[in-house]
Formats: C-alpha cells, sequence, structure tokens
C-alpha cells in the first residue's frame, strides 16, 4: 500500500507540471514605443516670428512647417498630383503666413496653398491644392 501510495503521488507530480500553463508570448521585433508624450510648445508659445528652411516636395514642407508652428492644421491636399512640385525656401523672420505664400508662390501653375486662419480658436488650416 504505501508503495502504491508513493507511485500515485509520483504521477500526480509529473502530471501536475505536465498541465501547467505555458509562459506568455514574448515581444518580437524592434521597440517602438506608441504612448510617447507629444513635447511640442503650446500655440501661445509658438513664436510669431521665425526662421524656416526647407527643400523637397511641398506637402512635406507643410509637415515641417507644422512643427515649428503647431497651431498649423494640415488638411490632405486635393486635386490629382499630376506632376511633382519642388520647394526650396530659405526665409528668415517671416510670420505663418507669408512661409505658406512663399511656398505656394513655387507653385506657379502645379499647386497653390490654400490658407484659412481661425483667429478665435486660435488655429490655423492649409492644405494643398493641386491644378490641372
Amino acid at each position: 500500500m504505501n508503495k502504491v501510495a508513493i507511485h500515485l503521488a509520483l504521477v500526480s507530480a509529473i502530471a501536475g507540471c505536465a498541465n501547467s500553463p505555458q509562459p506568455p508570448a514574448s515581444v518580437v521585433g524592434e521597440y517602438r514605443p506608441i504612448n510617447t508624450p507629444d513635447f511640442r510648445p503650446p500655440s501661445y508659445l509658438a513664436p510669431k516670428v521665425f526662421d524656416f528652411k526647407y527643400r523637397g516636395d511641398p506637402e512635406h514642407a507643410m509637415e515641417a512647417l507644422r512643427e515649428l508652428q503647431p497651431q498649423l492644421t494640415v488638411i490632405p491636399s486635393t486635386g490629382d498630383k499630376v506632376r511633382p512640385g519642388l520647394v526650396n525656401v530659405d526665409l528668415r523672420q517671416v510670420t505663418l503666413e507669408k512661409a505658406l505664400f512663399e511656398i505656394g508662390k513655387q507653385g506657379g501653375s502645379i499647386y497653390e496653398v490654400i490658407y484659412k486662419p481661425d483667429t478665435a480658436n486660435g488655429r490655423d488650416f492649409s492644405f494643398i491644392k493641386y491644378l490641372k
């Protein structure tokens, strides 16, 4: 009877180890934090006059301008992008309106920049309209 009890205990221990839960899934791939705080200054701390230098696509120029002026909301562009446009600006001590005007001026017959300020809410809206 003693041998049966020992064998029963040994079988129970082995069976208990076999039915233990598997370890949780591990992380695979590169680490990309998703809950990073936004360190852009609030719009009332953004300088009204700034320097802006950019060379490249006009849509990316608008995004680069938004990094300097967080109150600017860039709306997706409209129209068909038939030909690529190129922006090359090196502006010193300009306002947001003047910077957008200079980007639009380089569009010629390819695109134009639409700017709509919302002074009541302290926001500005802008987008690129591609011409045919």
